[in-house]
């Protein structure tokens, strides 16, 4: 999908691999090979340049929704996983005994909690 859609936004094969960092043959191939997983033509070719198929608009529109929600997913997994690393920083009064806050921290003998 992120190839078909470098191919239509750049209206252009060579465009479209440099863009994606491959070879020009390498994102044709792989435009050819979408066409036949999917069995229907996406581009009408003429001459060096190409049209859109009616199926080609439709894939191309869903395309860039579907990318535009996989980079969002990304985005926020990251983002969430960012914050769960943040360390847990825990004070006590000097008056409470270590061993008590230990045993208050850790429910059983056998946790593998890791404390610093």
């Amino acid at each position: 999908m992120t190839y078909f859609v470098a191919v239509v936004e750049e209206h252009n094969f060579l465009r479209a691999a440099e863009r994606c960092e491959i070879s020009q043959s390498a994102i044709s191939q792989q435009i050819k090979a979408l066409e036949s997983k999917l069995g229907v033509a996406l581009l009408r070719r003429v001459g060096r340049s190409f049209e859109l198929t009616e199926a080609g608009q439709y894939f191309y529109t869903q395309s860039k929704a579907i990318l535009q929600s996989v980079n969002q997913l990304s985005q926020e997994t990251a983002r969430i996983a960012r914050q769960s690393r943040s360390p847990l920083r825990v004070g006590y009064l000097q008056t409470f005994g270590s061993r008590d806050f230990y045993k208050r921290l850790l429910p059983s003998p056998n946790a593998s909690h890791r404390l610093t």
